[in-house]
């Protein structure tokens, strides 16, 4: 009985063997369970509360009503009455460890930590305590500390999904993806209607560009993704899809509509999780604004060395303090870096709210007098889109981490420019969009070079002949964005110029070892194919000289690594689709004053591919271009862009004052500059 609360409650494994936590249950709770998983939650937790009402020391009825809690979303009672549970019953490990399970459920991992402990002190065997282990230090970032238990819980019982998913992910987080594939594998054989499990699987066959299907190399079976989409988007209250990131759907080429129902389900049902149909708290002053300073706070978990502050490090400080105060809630872990410090020393207020729930650092906010809040990460890794959705600020702004909407609630407004979101996307958009001059992305016009540029033999590349050979394009965007049809386009343009070279990011070996086979399957040696490992950004900013030209990708652009390439002096070659995270790079290089490098079709980027490597005059013209002109262009004019988005803020809070409801414009610069 016990077991099976535990896995309507997505505790345990359903196939998992746990009996230490069977407990002998009172007549008058026996159907509890019962009652849960036939979906009458509410009737089982006022029976419990009337149990409790009788004997408050009833331990089983403590435990049940913290699980019900914490399935419902109420994380701090479950917490109080979980733990009440374990005073109550110290020598029951099964209860410690789900107290861990709810704490972490809080943020609070120093004390899931110590709760799955004190389980594992009790009964060192136990697989669900072994497991709750290996996620809680998982979720410090201890990947490798958390495979150990997590195996454990595996070897305890093979057939266990939930613990092969656990170490596949940590297998990922260490970088070891052949391993993780195969465990991968296992659990998509037990369970090929689980999305996250199903979604997990194609991710990391990207990532090592494995392409191989029932069709052959090169090609991705991509129907049953679709199919789990099209589930999605008329279901996204199914609590099976709770731990998918609704980018995903932007990652393959699938219909916008799609993207829009599964962005807009997962915004819903997010709005609705933490305000519950009800209207947030008062602002603490009205939305007047006259006389102070307008305040803006800036929310992220990468205020640290990242590509997001590769890009903002030079913002926080360029703001205009007689008319902007400057806050920063920081959602991610201190570095030591000099873009933390850089972060931290920048802005008016630093605030770090890592450890708090979503309610709290929303009540923060709410007191700090916000009056435009700005989301950085959108859905991105370690994001915090609750926060957003609880409307701690009379304004909200996403920006710059995430290259999609948010969907309609999380955001009144999304900034973006009119390359990289045409005025026709606004339909897709559950935001405002508010189009920058030039670009949407900033850059940090400080960054350094390394001033001393490696030898090509040093980075593995050939020589530069007379006659073009030695040619290098290069694409150091994250490999699962490099996809079969755009491979094949760079193929042909290899084959198209003798003794050229393809320099890619070496990210793994399985990922290096598929794409020189799928480069020798289309005719290409695969010694053509050149891999750089990770380096310092300075150092690798200067390694980057030595390419000749930039291949973007296709559905994914390259983003930081856009504007690295446009700032060492290297032309970037893209081919817009129907998306924003597909035009960034369109963005980018028109407004570094190269909008000729912008493709309509695939067959123009090859055909410019081939001529540029081909016409030295041409492409050193480009060169020159972005080396002469350097901090003057509006790509990389760091003081301009603060202005622009401060006229953005301004406009905002303008209309805000004025009582109208966000709706989209464009920033004018004066002079129309």
């Amino acid at each position: 009985m016990f077991n099976d609360l535990l896995r309507r409650l997505g505790l345990i494994s359903a196939r998992a063997t746990e009996p230490e936590a069977v407990v002998e249950v009172k007549d008058d709770l026996a159907d509890i369970p019962a009652l849960v998983q036939d979906g009458r939650a509410a009737e089982a937790e006022a029976r419990l509360r009337a149990c409790l009402a009788r004997d408050a020391r009833h331990v089983d009825a403590l435990h049940y009503l913290g699980l019900i809690c914490h399935q419902s979303g109420r994380h701090l009672e479950a917490v109080r009455h979980i733990r009440e549970a374990a005073r109550l019953a110290p020598d029951a490990a099964f209860v410690y460890a789900n107290l861990a399970e709810v704490l972490r459920a809080t943020g609070d991992i120093g004390g899931a930590e110590q709760a799955v402990r004190e389980a594992l002190r009790l009964n060192p065997e136990q697989p669900a305590a072994q497991f709750n282990l290996a996620v809680v230090l998982s979720a410090r970032q201890a990947h490798a500390d958390a495979l150990e238990p997590a195996l454990r819980a595996l070897a305890a019982n093979p057939e266990w999904p939930q613990a092969l998913m656990l170490a596949a992910n940590l297998y990922i987080a260490l970088d070891e993806r052949a391993k993780a594939q195969e465990l991968l594998d296992r659990a998509y054989a037990l369970q090929p209607d689980d999305p996250a499990t199903l979604v997990t699987t194609l991710r990391n066959r990207a990532w090592m560009c494995d392409w191989r299907s029932d069709r052959g190399p090169g090609h991705v079976n991509l129907a049953p993704f679709i199919a789990m989409l099209e589930r999605w988007a008329k279901d996204p209250r199914d609590a099976a899809f709770d731990s998918l990131n609704p980018f995903v759907a932007y990652e393959y080429p699938v219909s916008q509509g799609l993207r829009d129902a599964v962005t807009q389900g997962y915004a819903g049902r997010m709005v609705e999780s933490v305000l519950g149909g009800k209207p947030p708290p008062p602002y603490p002053s009205p939305a007047s604004g006259r006389g102070e300073k307008l305040r803006v706070g800036y929310v992220s978990a990468d205020f640290h060395r990242h590509p997001t502050m590769h890009l903002m490090r030079g913002l926080f400080a360029l703001h205009d303090r007689s008319r902007f105060e400057i806050f920063a809630y920081s959602m991610g872990p201190d570095d030591g870096s000099d873009y933390r410090r850089e972060a931290v020393g920048g802005v008016d207020h630093f605030i770090d709210i890592q450890g708090e729930t979503a309610q709290q650092s929303a009540e923060r906010i709410r007191k700090d007098g916000i009056h435009i809040l700005v989301d950085l990460k959108g859905y991105t890794h370690a994001a915090r889109p609750e926060i957003f959705a609880l409307r701690p600020a009379p304004l909200r702004v996403a920006w710059l981490g995430y290259p999609a909407s948010t969907g309609r609630g999380i955001n009144d407004y999304a900034i973006v420019d009119a390359v990289s979101a045409p005025p026709e996307q606004q339909a897709h958009w559950g935001e405002q969009l508010v189009r920058l001059p030039h670009s949407y992305q900033v850059n940090d016009h400080r960054q350094p070079i390394a001033p001393l540029t490696p030898e090509r033999s040093a980075l593995g590349l050939p020589a530069l002949e007379r006659d073009g050979k030695g040619f290098v394009f290069a694409c150091f965007n994250h490999l699962y964005k490099i996809e079969p049809r755009m491979f094949a386009a760079w193929m042909r343009i290899l084959a198209r110029v003798p003794g050229s070279v393809l320099w890619l990011y070496e990210s793994n070996a399985a990922a290096r070892d598929n794409l020189r086979m799928e480069a020798t399957a289309c005719g290409i040696d695969a010694e053509r194919l050149v891999f750089g490992p990770t380096m310092a950004k300075a150092e690798h900013l200067a390694r980057l000289r030595q390419a000749g030209l930039m291949l973007d990708t296709l559905w994914i652009n390259a983003h930081t690594g856009a504007s690295d390439a446009l700032w060492a002096g290297v032309p970037v070659l893209t081919c817009p689709q129907d998306t924003f995270a597909s035009r960034v790079a369109a963005s980018l290089v028109t407004a570094a004053g190269l909008p000729q490098l912008v493709c309509g079709s695939l067959e123009d980027y090859e055909e410019m591919a081939v001529r540029l490597a081909t016409q030295p005059d041409e492409l050193r013209a480009l060169r020159e271009h972005l080396e002469s002109q350097h901090e003057r262009l509006p790509l990389f004019d760091t003081p301009r862009f603060a202005r622009n988005l401060e006229r953005a803020f301004e406009e905002m809070w303008r209309r805000q004052v004025a009582g109208e409801k966000p709706r989209g414009f464009a920033v004018e610069e004066p002079g129309g500059s």
